[in-house]
């Protein structure tokens, strides 16, 4: 079967990260107006470091704080995505969209989303969501919060898992080993992004702090012998992102991607 054709899985796309100028004059075709500058959003390109994957990242963040503004956004993608032959996909919203009303209203919109979404697969294809949030330092009781918010989501069947994202050096996943065991203990599938702009050590610390089934990125895995014998041991699934690797400088050229020996490994990617 010739692969453009072939049935495909999608994962690791983050809401917040769709919008390119293309899709933006997609949507505005339709009459639908977006809060994003078109000029702002074409002088963010190219990216080709960690430093201009902020700035062009910084340029969506108009969108950041309701879930409803990403209604044609997503129509979009999903659009893009069947053109692919893409039948299941995962998309990732980050803790801005669960964090901004009260608990009740929260769980109204998103139920509210869960169904528009639902009217986008057309019997062909399969959304889930991943609610999650960036590393970053925050106040004890903001994480509290919004892991609190991610259980209600999962208990009420509106997300298939739970992220963690964000910048890794400095930022480690041993902080949150307390919200990680309440995911666990609720049986709530863990994906972490590590080993994308750190060494083994950060897949090391999502491993032994979070214990997830899927490491984002997770490009440093193959510069440890004994840490890619424990991914394989344990079947734990890379996300990985060539382009993006590329184009954000965590790999210096696509020949030099390790996608190629997770293949030839037998590892689950």
């Amino acid at each position: 079967m010739d692969a453009r054709s072939a049935p495909k899985v999608e994962l690791h796309c983050h809401l917040d990260g769709i919008v390119d100028p293309a899709m933006l004059r997609e949507v505005r075709a339709r009459g639908i107006e977006l809060a994003v500058s078109a000029d702002a959003l074409a002088l963010a390109y190219p990216v080709n470091d960690t430093e201009s994957f902020w700035r062009w990242l910084a340029v969506q963040e108009s969108l950041v704080g309701s879930i409803d503004a990403y209604r044609p956004i997503l129509a979009a993608h999903v659009e893009r995505l069947r053109a692919q032959h893409v039948v299941y996909t995962e998309i990732m919203f980050g803790s801005s969209e669960i964090w901004r009303c009260e608990r009740s209203e929260m769980l109204e919109r998103f139920r509210d989303f869960r169904e528009y979404a639902d009217g986008l697969e057309h019997g062909d294809m399969q959304v889930e969501f991943v609610a999650g949030w960036n590393r970053r330092p925050r106040p004890d009781g903001e994480v509290e919060e919004i892991a609190l918010r991610i259980l209600m989501l999962h208990e009420a069947g509106l997300i298939a898992g739970v992220f963690l994202a964000g910048p890794e050096e400095g930022n480690p996943v041993q902080r949150f080993a307390r919200t990680f065991t309440r995911f666990h203990d609720a049986g709530l599938p863990v994906e972490i992004h590590a080993g994308e702009w750190c060494g083994p050590e950060s897949v090391w610390d999502a491993l032994e702090h979070g214990r997830p089934q899927r490491i984002g990125h997770g490009v440093a895995i193959f510069d440890d012998p004994r840490l890619l014998d424990r991914v394989r041991a344990e079947r734990i699934h890379i996300e990985m992102c060539p382009t993006s690797n590329v184009r954000t400088g965590a790999v210096r050229h696509f020949e030099d991607h390790p996608i190629g020996r997770a293949h030839a490994l037998g590892l689950t990617f």
